[in-house]
């Protein structure tokens, strides 16, 4: 009898540590706002060549080397972004990204706890899962159902164009003012560009708009390109996205996004 007693209270112990084990090591996740004030985060990007801002299309400005470009078209596609935190963790914004096009700057992240951050986090481009969907899908026709986003005249199935930047440049070494166009369209599986911008904090309050204001210096995506070979000018299809020129576009776009003063 007190054997079994005692192999009785042997598996009655083991248990109660095993459930407390299980306990304390179960993860907890800070991504959820249920239950947390909250305030609306919104990014401010202003579309800038140099130090001047851009205000209109096909009109010539100069970049900080004095060379003259027009833009015609520039929009990009930001995902997955973070927050990071004072203590440096992450907080990850529930969205399915957003598109940044030239004629707005106020582009709506999303509500965020409320709380104290030092940096934010985001990729040029979309999701594995959402750049697999049509343009029609309910609950994405907003973000999708954009033809200067696609490859062709559909979207599927070469996915979408995450960074569609376009104009004419002069290409010629003294600079005498003759343009030629280039068009990038940047995009594919491969292409998603990750942005870590620099620690400036920012505070989110309760049921308050708090902004991130930042310029997309588009001309320094020509950074390191020989603009004298037209070749390295056009990225347009999904398969121009394999060229050796995207590797330094790539590098280029991890450089467009800085802090407005």
């Amino acid at each position: 009898m007190r054997y079994k007693l005692g192999i009785s209270f042997i598996i009655i112990c083991l248990t109660f540590l095993y459930a407390c084990k299980k306990k304390d090591t179960t993860p907890t996740t800070t991504d959820t706002t249920t239950n947390v004030p909250t305030g609306d985060l919104k990014f401010h990007l202003h579309t800038y060549i140099g130090d001047q801002e851009v205000d209109a299309y096909n009109i010539d400005y100069p970049m900080p080397d004095g060379r003259k470009i027009s833009l015609n078209m520039a929009e990009l596609y930001i995902s997955e972004i973070q927050l990071v935190k004072l203590d440096g963790s992450l907080y990850n914004v529930p969205s399915n990204g957003v598109l940044k096009v030239f004629e707005s700057e106020g582009v709506e992240i999303g509500k965020v706890p409320v709380g104290n951050y030092k940096s934010v986090r985001f990729k040029v481009g979309l999701t594995p899962d959402v750049n697999t969907l049509e343009p029609t899908t309910t609950g994405y026709v907003n973000l999708l159902n954009q033809p200067e986003m696609w490859f062709s005249t559909k979207a599927q199935p070469d996915g979408y164009v995450y960074l569609n930047f376009s104009g004419s440049i002069d290409t010629t070494a003294a600079q005498t003012g003759v343009h030629v166009p280039f068009e990038y369209k940047i995009g594919t599986e491969d292409n998603r560009v990750q942005i870590e911008m620099p620690a400036q904090n920012f505070s989110i309050f309760k049921d308050a708009v708090g902004y991130v204001h930042m310029k997309i210096q588009y001309d320094r995506l020509f950074d390191g390109i020989n603009l004298s070979n037209n070749a390295n000018l056009h990225v347009i299809t999904k398969t121009d996205n394999a060229l050796p020129i995207v590797e330094t576009l790539k590098k280029n776009m991890q450089k467009l996004f800085i802090y407005e003063n």
